[in-house]
């Protein structure tokens, strides 16, 4: 099991996460997330127990914990893969480069597909402006309601929310109705891949583009989803240059 430790001051060690963590199990690994570009300290790491149950443990007694001078966070997350997280935190700080970059233009509807608090769909919204419109896509409705606070602030009107029912990978779109899909962090998550891949093709315009960010997946894994289902080819491959990482942005086109 890995988990989150959030919470830390930037001069925390990994050696003293380790020695934390091991008064109650033994630690396979403890790593510092550290900024690609500038190589300090993002202020979270992750722990990896060798024992799920010693994992558990960790949560009850060190979330809430002083370290040094402040309190730290300890929650569970899903595995995560070499580099991954490095990726994530960059992919954040830089949304907007990263989704003119991928494609999304001015004028164009675009789907954000389990879109969460909006980290892809405000950026999304200023490109493609007034003549565009951006669906934010949710199974929560609480942070639908962040989306649209978000929204609201930033003067934006050209968000349209829609609460999914977590079940099911409808999107309740027409079809060929949007130029672009996002879906960010997310495909880890879906049951029938296969399937959202059917429903995701069935919305996307002939000339459009769908964009993947496989995180806790890795490229290798959704390359082979992708020729399993035989409806994108990929287009190209996005990423900070000489970042070394298992889940990359991967770009398809619509067979």
């Amino acid at each position: 099991m890995q988990l989150y430790v959030g919470g830390l001051s930037n001069d925390t060690s990994e050696n003293e996460l380790n020695e934390l963590f091991s008064k109650i199990g033994a630690v396979k690994s403890a790593t510092i997330i550290k900024d690609i570009n500038s190589g300090k300290s993002r202020g979270f790491a992750v722990v990896k127990m060798t024992s799920d149950a010693k994992a558990e443990e960790a949560i009850k007694q060190l979330n809430g914990a002083t370290l040094g001078s402040r309190q730290i966070v300890v929650t569970r997350v899903p595995e995560m893969l070499p580099g991954e997280m490095e990726f994530r935190e960059w992919l954040r700080d830089n949304a907007f480069e990263v989704l003119r970059k991928v494609g999304v233009k001015k004028g164009e509807t675009v789907l954000d597909y389990g879109c969460g608090p909006g980290i892809f769909t405000i950026p999304c919204a200023k490109i493609v402006g007034g003549e565009g419109k951006t669906y934010a896509l949710e199974v929560r409705p609480h942070v639908l309601e962040r989306v649209k606070e978000k929204a609201r602030n930033e003067g934006l009107g050209n968000i349209e929310t829609v609460l999914s029912d977590s079940s099911k990978v409808t999107t309740g779109l027409p079809d060929e109705s949007v130029d672009a899909i996002l879906v960010y962090d997310v495909m880890h998550a879906i049951d029938d891949r296969q399937e959202l891949l059917k429903e995701l093709h069935r919305v996307l315009r002939r000339d459009g583009f769908l964009s993947i960010f496989p995180m806790h997946m890795g490229t290798d894994k959704m390359l082979k989803i992708m020729n399993k289902c035989d409806l994108f080819y990929l287009r190209d491959r996005y990423g900070p240059p000489g970042h070394k990482t298992a889940s990359e942005i991967l770009n398809f086109d619509k067979c």
